[in-house]
Formats: structure tokens, C-alpha cells, sequence
């Protein structure tokens, strides 16, 4: 193919290519019967041409055959009061019979042409050295978990139930006991509420955001909504706290379906007014904790990128755990950078509802 049948080629996906891409995913990431790749693309992608809100997926399509593409999410990066438009890049596909060609490489180029800013949320075996080669490499994202009771990580690891009683029967003890001493109860100026969708409050908590001068993805009414409420395959909870009729926090998450050995609450994202900061965030968290621990939960975990929450975690019981090469953070700038920390870790706040999370 000439550079120039390359720049032909090279399109935005529509309903008429989908048969392809599924067929090219799956050479990648395999078949599940718990993914439905056609609801997921046409909740991620515009394949239609009708949203301008909505990501692209860009292809490059030969006869009919896709023979690579590259997904684009559109993001709202804010510092304090300034914003600034982003293209987050996922879904970095290229057939593997044109492995080595360069082609990967050529459809991000082509993205960062017209890209202020790209930002690269993850990675996998075929897409890490693409990001180390062209973008600027963030801290990895780290996982912290919280166990709620140690006897069901035991019993899959320890033959004798006897040796498994002797250990966990003392230790989850001691975690309910520190949990007891330790966690708050909800303020009564407080009520919570379990959302089922967002309003405009959650735009005017953002604008009192904790971490007001980091780096962070504009959270909307209408991005949260599309994000955490009509994403197929995961089922996400939204918990929400007002003072005064104003919203002044919120966490969404979701439990896991018991597929994996572990039972397992995932924290997703989060928003806390200034006012109440780490406090309030940990507030919430220990509410969470207690759901958990009524739904039967082993452990809490979330996965980010922002140093300030990381150093205070230790107190609501958090603990990391070995990292993944996988969890990249990648970021290229067309210079100058408007924003000076962009290139900055330590002044980042990502979690993984930024993330392509929703694809298991």
C-alpha cells in the first residue's frame, strides 16, 4: 500500500466495518461470553456519524478488511479554572500479519497531527512499546487494596481448615476491631443518597473540587452519566453526599460478579468537595466499607494516579500492591505545553473511570 492509498484508507469506522473490528479484537483479546463486543463499540464509538460528544474510531480498511484502527475518547483536562481539549487513545489494533510495518505507529502519528494533547490510559504486550516510543511516560497508575476478612483469601491457599480457622478467626477479629474504633460515622448535617443519574450539582461540586491546581478530566453531568450509567457489561453504584441541598461527594463502584476467587469492591471514581478533602473522601470510603462488608465483600480496592491520596491511604486500611507494567500513563504535548505540570506526575488525578475498564 503507497502513503497515499495509506491516507485513503484511513477512515472513520461506521456500522458497515463492525463485522471487521469484532473479528480483529477478538485475534487480540479473545471471545467472552460475558462481553458483548457490539453493544460496547457502539456505546464507545460514534459509529454512526449522529454525536459529536461521542469517541471515534479511526481505521485503516483495505477491501472491506480493517487492517488496524485506533480509538479516540474526547476529554476536558482542567488546572484550577483553565481548560484544555484532549484526545484520550485506546483500542491500538493492527492485524498481526502487518506486525513490524509500522502501522501502529502511523495511525498515532496521524491522531497527534490534529491532537493538542493525546493522553494513552494503559497499555498491553502489544501496545507498551508503541507508548514508551512516542509519549512521555507518566507514573504507573498503583492498586491499593483494603481486606474486609482474611478467611476466604486463606481457604483457597491453605489445605487444612484447621491451620485457616487458627489464622483468620484472630485476624479478622483484629480488623473488626480496628474498624470499630477507628471509622466515623456519617455527620447528621449529612444525607446520602444512591444515585441512579447525575444533575448539574455535580458540575458545581467540580468547580469545588479537592485537588483544585491538579491535573485532572472535567467531570459533567452528561460525561458521568454516559461513563458510569450506560456503559454495557458493568453494573456501576453511585453513592452520593449532600449538606444543604448541595452535593459535596460522591464514589461510584461496583462488585464484582463472583467470577474471580476473590470477592471484590472496586472503587471507580470519585469527587470531593475542598471543603471536606481527605476527610471526606474517607467518610465515604468507611460507608462503603460497611456496604461492603454486608454484600459479603473479601476486600476494597481502586487503582490511580494521584500522589496526595496515595501518602494517606495507610489510615482508612489500604495497602498497594505489586504494580503492573501494564498500567502506563502516557502523555505527548504539542509544545510548548499550555499547561506547565502536564509533563508532571506528581500534579495528576486520574482514576479508572478514565480508563477503558468497562471492556472485561
Amino acid at each position: 500500500m503507497t502513503p497515499d492509498e495509506l491516507q485513503a484508507s484511513f477512515q472513520p469506522a461506521g456500522l458497515a466495518h463492525l463485522a471487521s473490528i469484532i473479528q480483529l479484537r477478538r485475534r487480540f483479546i479473545g471471545k467472552s461470553p460475558n462481553r458483548d463486543d457490539e453493544r460496547y463499540l457502539r456505546w464507545r464509538y460514534d459509529l454512526e456519524g449522529r454525536s459529536e460528544d461521542k469517541g471515534r474510531l479511526m481505521i485503516v480498511v483495505r477491501a472491506d478488511r480493517v487492517l488496524g484502527m485506533i480509538g479516540t475518547e474526547k476529554l476536558r483536562l482542567a488546572h484550577g479554572k483553565e481548560t484544555l481539549d484532549a484526545l484520550s487513545l485506546m483500542d491500538i489494533l493492527v492485524d498481526p500479519e502487518l506486525d513490524g510495518v509500522g502501522l501502529g505507529v502511523w495511525l498515532s502519528m496521524a491522531i497527534f497531527t490534529n491532537t493538542p494533547v493525546a493522553v494513552a490510559i494503559g497499555s498491553n504486550q502489544n501496545s507498551i512499546g508503541l507508548i514508551n516510543r512516542l509519549f512521555h511516560r507518566l507514573p504507573n497508575r498503583t492498586q491499593y487494596a483494603a481486606p474486609l476478612t482474611i478467611g476466604h483469601y486463606l481457604s483457597k491457599r491453605l489445605q487444612s481448615k484447621l491451620a485457616m480457622s487458627a489464622l483468620a478467626i484472630p485476624t479478622d477479629f483484629a480488623l473488626k476491631l480496628w474498624r470499630a474504633v477507628t471509622f466515623r460515622r456519617i455527620p447528621p448535617s449529612w444525607s446520602l443518597r444512591d444515585l441512579a443519574r447525575f444533575d448539574d450539582s455535580v458540575e458545581s461540586l467540580f468547580e469545588r473540587r479537592w485537588g483544585f491546581s491538579e491535573e485532572t478530566v472535567v467531570r459533567s453531568s452528561q460525561y458521568l452519566n454516559w461513563r458510569l450509567f450506560e456503559a454495557p457489561d458493568v453494573k456501576y453504584s453511585v453513592i452520593a453526599a449532600f449538606e444543604a441541598g448541595d452535593m459535596i461527594a460522591y464514589i461510584a463502584y461496583y462488585i464484582e460478579d463472583g467470577r474471580r476467587e476473590t470477592k471484590t469492591m472496586r472503587l471507580i471514581d470519585w469527587l470531593v468537595d475542598a471543603r471536606y478533602g481527605f476527610d471526606g473522601f474517607s467518610l465515604l470510603v468507611q460507608e462503603l466499607m460497611r456496604r461492603a462488608l454486608r454484600e459479603r465483600v473479601d476486600v476494597v480496592s481502586m487503582t490511580f494516579l494521584h500522589e496526595r491520596l496515595e501518602r494517606s491511604l495507610w489510615r482508612l486500611g489500604f495497602a498497594s500492591r505489586p504494580g503492573s507494567e501494564f498500567a502506563t500513563v502516557g502523555i505527548r504535548c504539542a509544545e510548548p505545553a499550555r499547561f506547565t505540570d502536564l509533563l508532571d506526575g506528581s500534579c495528576w488525578n486520574l482514576t479508572d473511570a478514565n480508563t477503558d475498564f468497562d471492556c472485561p
